[in-house]
């Protein structure tokens, strides 16, 4: 069976499920390595550390990519350290794998964002307690809460659906050739079409910034994003609080008016 080649630079949703444990060990480590190395040499493009994530279980790595609420995209490019062709073709030819595959193991990794969602923002509920921003939905006590179930799909019939971007992180030597605006549109495309999909009559996209990261900012406006609000103050696991501009973009969904009821 000859080897799939995909296309260079692409973007792939990591799968969630796997036809072997060797597949599923070889995706898992690229993932845990990258984001490693992302904590590592650009640490204020988290809000977690290179030192408690260092510390994680295989198990707690594996769950990161199979969150049900979750979807881990990957920006692909070509590279000398690509693994040996004798050993994706055994891999191949024992398990079996998709293009999707084929590029998660031979191409290098130079980018990784998560899509979190959907939440949903309610309209009726209290306003003096109830969420008035779609960044809100997923902040329990001046702290992020990354969902790990998803709503009830009864809730979600003609619900304005909220999704946030955590974990987007570029390799500094892969910056400045649009992996970072690729690994964004993706997501974009990817919660528009579960939201059809799914039936909401609305969504909207939050992502956060470190105060002072312009760059990353930037990279937000230039795909629709838009400041909401420029303080916003998160308390980390640790108990450390920062500030952080939040970013919004209402989605365009195909066969839907935007805003309508």
């Amino acid at each position: 069976m000859a080897a799939p080649h995909p296309k260079t630079d692409e973007v792939i949703c990591i799968p969630k499920t796997f036809s072997s444990p060797t597949l599923e060990q070889e995706v898992v480590e690229r993932y845990k390595n990258l984001r490693l190395y992302g904590l590592k040499v650009d640490p204020r493009s988290f809000s977690s550390t290179y030192e408690a994530e260092s510390q994680f279980s295989d198990d707690t790595w594996r769950s990161r990519i199979q969150n049900p609420v979750g979807k881990t995209f990957a920006s692909m490019m070509d590279s000398n350290t690509q693994l040996p062709v004798s050993k994706i073709e055994g891999l191949v030819q024992s398990h079996g794998m998709n293009d999707a595959l084929y590029g998660l193991l031979q191409k290098e990794w130079a980018g990784i964002v998560t899509l979190v969602g959907p939440g949903v923002l309610r309209s009726n509920e209290d306003a003096t307690t109830a969420p008035s921003k779609p960044h809100q939905v997923f902040i329990r006590d001046r702290q992020y809460q990354i969902p790990q179930t998803v709503p009830e799909l009864d809730d979600l019939s003609g619900a304005h659906m909220v999704y946030m971007l955590v974990g987007m992180f570029v390799s500094p030597s892969a910056r400045r050739r649009g992996h970072g605006q690729r690994l964004l549109e993706a997501a974009i495309a990817a919660a528009a079409e579960e939201t059809i999909i799914l039936g909401g009559r609305k969504a909207s996209i939050a992502v956060q910034a470190e105060s002072g990261n312009h760059n990353a900012q930037r990279l937000y406006e230039r795909v629709g994003f838009k400041v909401t609000d420029e303080a916003v103050e998160i308390e980390e696991r640790d108990g450390a609080k920062s500030l952080v501009v939040s970013l919004e973009m209402e989605l365009d969904l195909p066969g839907l008016k935007s805003g309508s009821s």
